[in-house]
């Protein structure tokens, strides 16, 4: 059937008229973005009403704004990791780079208030990508937050002695990952206003 003929959508439907995947209308849902009603089978369906309004309201909340860079090898993660965060933070302005000429060049251009930053990459090296952010003045206060496969004690202790302030294992714990960011932009945004 036509999608502008119907009232209710799927999640399928939906995330098709808003340009996203069905799992980021799920994770709207549950966190009580997007409104739905639940069906005797217990799928959920969407307003069109709904879906037409979350499109429609343009989120200028400019004195949340911050931006994040992304420096991550495995395209597929990294998109994952965009749309995720894009999801939490409407108002972010969110890159990726996938080499170091990418990563050197946006850490520059971009000046991001954010890096997620993977520690093991193929021909870069997430420690002294961290290194030359810290030690660099105009890239000093960036906030670093490390991310690894191999999460060891070692890893651990020696990315937070060059300065990034956490270090997330992966598969990453998005609740925590959230949080964690909400409290270091506040934590940057108050140091900022001194």
């Amino acid at each position: 059937m036509d999608i502008s003929k119907k009232s209710l959508l799927t999640p399928s439907e939906a995330a098709k008229l808003l340009h996203v995947a069905p799992t980021t209308i799920r994770h709207w849902a549950q966190i009580g973005r997007l409104p739905f009603i639940s069906t005797p089978g217990g799928h959920r369906r969407f307003d069109k009403k709904d879906i037409l309004s979350l499109m429609s309201t343009p989120k200028t909340d400019t004195k949340n704004a911050f931006s994040i860079l992304i420096i991550e090898d495995d395209k597929e993660f990294a998109d994952m990791l965009t749309q995720f965060l894009a999801n939490l933070f409407p108002h972010a302005k969110i890159k990726i780079a996938y080499n170091p000429f990418d990563a050197g060049d946006l850490l520059h251009t971009f000046t991001p208030d954010v890096v997620m930053l993977d520690l093991m990459m193929a021909g870069m090296d997430g420690f002294s990508i961290c290194h030359r952010i810290k030690s660099t003045p105009a890239t000093a206060n960036i906030i670093v937050v490390a991310m690894t496969g191999a999460l060891t004690d070692d890893n651990v202790n020696r990315i937070v002695e060059l300065g990034a302030e956490t270090c997330f294992g992966k598969p990453l714990d998005f609740a925590l990952l959230e949080k964690t960011i909400k409290q270091l932009v506040e934590q940057k945004k108050a140091i900022s206003q001194l």
